[in-house]
């Protein structure tokens, strides 16, 4: 019987045979092969395409067969989801059936090689180089108890790190009574800044780490550094063992902020505003604690005792982030250096971090010469001991109203109203001064509001803008870039309120300036997009009349055609 009898009778034809004998002759891989190869879906296209446009092949609604044939010798032969990594094109003239040896009819190609991979292996090596874990996470819980539990203990790892940072000004005024009687106060300043520098600065560092690892380590690391710094400064006499100190707290602060206010993107969404502002209530929390705490402890007891104090109650409070504080996304291989560089591509976040560094430049100025400024405005020696935790005060109800607030009328109007608050608040009550005392305490508190809803809103600002898996990067680059400006600013105020006798009128207008500089930085994509908007509407106005005269004009000269036309035919 001849081939096209053969077929006739519906049996396969020689090329038919042909092929199928060439789809079982596959040749074996090596392990290594099978484990690394991966198929590119766009490969595949173009063979399909020159498959068809064979003129020896009939074209059918099936053209090509698609197999996927198991290792012959795989490496786990019990691993049912164990296939070999190799693609056969069978032509074919006709629809597959179980005579065939399928078992399911094949299935339409993927939409993306990443999902034809998920489907050829489940290893989770080649998961986590594909970057493919966090694909069946599903959405953030919105809440739960490892949710609250995580966002439980970022409260208290922030509660013990920042309040430490903005209590700076009552251990100032013990420095320069005590142990650092002979220093100038800007000789002093120099602590609180390089402590708030390494605060920030390595923040880059930990953000990618923690996209990559997760929260785990840098949680353990830096709880058990921050508590040996305070230690270190119980038994510190001579000044540069006080910088070393404070430097050792603010590298163990940078390995913690940027997990505790990451962390909280992993498990919230359309509440993250709320979250984060829980969290960072810490911060604000123990900025009222912290200075009463001091002040009781040093009139009680001596410098070294009450710095052990201090490192035992930080112990007891964070030790819980050693297992709650955790990532929920799966760990993952880190991207390489080179992904830095794409969210520089983004206006809104490059303008974000201009703004931010600006505003950072004076963010804590206020909080380091709180003292100064209440005894600037006369105020009575038992409220001035208590100026920064007035502040504090202020910055808590701040940070635990923001997030609500952000989430009702949007996470940019209520952050750029904020630090705009900050700055109008800086130009009425401090730069006036000397103030009535009524006035000082209300510029204490109101700036206290202000700036802790801004500081609590740019972990929030920055996700709104950013991939979830991004969002640690991101946001470590911003704090390590607004770290640098810290070392400036409240420098230059000290020296500015020594220059004025004590007042703070020159640097209130310098930290109300970088404060409003800073804002209209921030906000600049939005309005140049504004600008744009209403100039694109208003030529589509004064376009659209003149396009309709036009289209009139041309319907007129098209029927003066026509009848031309239609005379001359008849």
């Amino acid at each position: 019987m001849s081939s096209a009898d053969a077929e006739k009778a519906g049996g396969p034809s020689t090329a038919e045979k042909a092929d199928q004998q060439d789809g079982m002759n596959v040749p074996e891989e090596s392990d290594s092969d099978r484990k690394d190869a991966l198929v590119d879906v766009e490969a595949v296209a173009p063979v399909a395409s020159e498959s068809r446009s064979h003129s020896h092949l009939n074209v059918d609604p099936f053209p090509i067969q698609l197999h996927l044939s198991r290792s012959l010798s795989p490496s786990n032969p019990q691993h049912p989801q164990h296939y070999h990594h190799h693609l056969h094109l069978q032509h074919l003239h006709r629809p597959p059936t179980r005579s065939d040896g399928l078992d399911n009819f094949p299935p339409p190609l993927p939409s993306s090689s990443n999902e034809l991979a998920r489907r050829l292996t489940r290893d989770p090596d080649i998961q986590r180089q594909m970057g493919l874990g966090d694909e069946d996470v599903g959405p953030p819980p919105e809440g739960g108890r490892e949710a609250w539990l995580c966002v439980a203990s970022a409260f208290f790892v922030l509660f013990c790190v920042f309040g430490f940072v903005t209590v700076f000004g009552q251990l100032k005024i013990y420095y320069l009574a005590h142990q650092l009687k002979e220093y100038s106060e800007s000789e002093v300043s120099w602590i609180a800044t390089v402590q708030t520098f390494l605060t920030f600065g390595g923040s880059i560092v930990s953000g990618r780490y923690f996209d990559s690892h997760g929260a785990r380590t840098l949680i353990v690391g830096g709880t058990t550094i921050s508590v040996l710094a305070v230690v270190a400064m119980a038994f510190c006499k001579e000044y540069y063992q006080f910088i070393l100190a404070h430097a050792l707290f603010g590298i163990s602060g940078s390995l913690l902020y940027s997990p505790s206010t990451a962390v909280v993107g992993h498990w919230f969404m359309k509440r993250r505003s709320t979250a984060v502002g829980i969290v960072v209530c810490g911060s604000g929390l123990a900025g009222v604690i912290y200075p009463i705490a001091l002040k009781r402890l040093f009139d009680e007891l001596n410098f070294r005792d009450a710095m052990l104090i201090i490192a035992g109650m930080n112990a007891v409070l964070m030790f819980p982030a050693w297992f709650f504080l955790k990532a929920r996304l799966p760990p993952r291989s880190p991207p390489p250096l080179k992904s830095l560089l794409g969210p520089w591509k983004d206006a809104r976040y490059m303008c974000l971090v201009l703004g931010s560094c600006i505003v950072m430049m004076n963010f804590f100025s206020p909080y380091f010469n709180a003292p100064t400024l209440a005894s600037g405005n006369h105020l009575s020696p038992s409220i001035s001991n208590y100026a920064i935790a007035l502040l504090q005060v202020g910055s808590f109800f701040g940070r635990a109203s923001s997030g609500i607030l952000a989430d009702t009328f949007g996470v940019w109007n209520v952050f750029i109203t904020s630090i705009v608050g900050c700055s109008v608040t800086v130009f009425a009550f401090w730069v006036a001064s000397p103030i009535p005392p009524a006035a000082a305490v209300v510029g204490l508190v109101s700036y206290g509001f202000a700036s802790g809803a801004w500081i609590t809103l740019v972990a929030a600002s920055t996700g709104a803008i950013s991939p979830t898996r991004e969002f640690g990067m991101r946001l470590g680059m911003l704090w390590s870039l607004t770290s640098i400006p810290t070392l400036i600013g409240p420098v230059i105020c000290g020296l500015l309120i020594t220059s004025e006798g004590g007042t703070f009128k020159s640097a209130g207008i310098f930290v109300g300036a970088t404060h409003i500089f800073g804002a209209v930085i921030t906000i600049l994509p939005r309005i140049i997009e504004i600008i744009a908007s209403l100039s694109s509407s208003s030529h589509r106005s004064s376009s659209g009349p003149r396009q309709e005269k036009t289209k009139g004009q041309g319907q007129v000269q098209g029927r003066g055609r026509d009848e031309e036309i239609s005379d001359s035919r008849a």
